[in-house]
């Protein structure tokens, strides 16, 4: 089993993180446009802590290191959400962990609408996604896909999947929307057993996904769908009449 940068001491993560922020800074990424995006938040010492804040984090924001630090605390998040459910709680430490890297870097817009779903439709923990939604919404107030989560999610909370699946087909057609939004959208649109439409939106998938995991998902939904588009439909019930 491969050793997952969570497992590291504190010392290690430090020294990764100050390599990772030296490469960045000689990098393009860290340069132009890019910096200045990176330079209109606050520095995240003067955004509000999230819950569980973890001292990597912390000394990172302190050293200068958030944004850095934000790339590491997402492989930690994918680590995670890709490993087993370790007893924790149906994976109790996704809104934590996905906190902090919105805590880090407001502007990783991707790690967070990922997180976002995830906590929404594919954990089932609406509320714990809003709390994410709102707290990428008050760091980053011009993204209106915040917002739109938002408004998804309070559907969700009243178990209307058809009101959630009105927002997200909009937000899926973005072309920076992560695999994980792609995966929720079809599944709600399997919940409303429109084949017709199923059929065609994970067709699309295919040719827009960009992991694994969501292509193995496309190729077996769609077989189950034309299994069940070919199936023979039962005869209508006769109905009586009277002479």
């Amino acid at each position: 089993m491969s050793l997952k940068i969570s497992e590291l001491p504190l010392a290690a993560r430090l020294g990764l993180l100050a390599l990772l922020a030296a490469c960045s800074v000689l990098s393009l990424d860290m340069g132009g446009a890019a910096r200045r995006a990176w330079q209109a938040f606050p520095p995240p010492q003067d955004r509000p802590l999230p819950e569980g804040l973890s001292a990597f984090a912390l000394a990172a924001a302190m050293g200068d290191s958030a944004r850095a630090a934000s790339d590491i605390g997402y492989i930690n998040c994918l680590q995670y959400m890709g490993g087993r459910n370790a007893s924790d709680g149906f994976w109790a430490k996704t809104l934590p962990l996905y906190s902090e890297v919105q805590w880090l870097d407001p502007g990783f817009k991707h790690a967070n609408v990922e997180g976002i779903s995830a906590l929404g439709w594919l954990y089932r923990r609406p509320l714990e996604a809003e709390r994410l939604a709102r707290a990428s919404l008050a760091s980053d107030h011009k993204e209106a896909r915040y917002g739109a989560y938002i408004a998804a999610l309070a559907y969700q909370k009243h178990l209307n999947s058809a009101g959630a699946l009105g927002i997200l087909e909009t937000e899926v057609r973005r072309p920076d929307a992560p695999d994980m939004l792609l995966r929720v959208v079809g599944n709600l649109i399997l919940q409303q057993r429109n084949w017709r439409e199923a059929l065609g939106y994970w067709t699309w998938v295919q040719t827009r996904a960009r992991e694994q995991q969501t292509l193995d998902m496309a190729t077996r939904t769609l077989t189950l769908i034309r299994r069940h588009l070919a199936a023979p439909r039962a005869p209508a019930a006769p109905t009586r009449t009277t002479d």
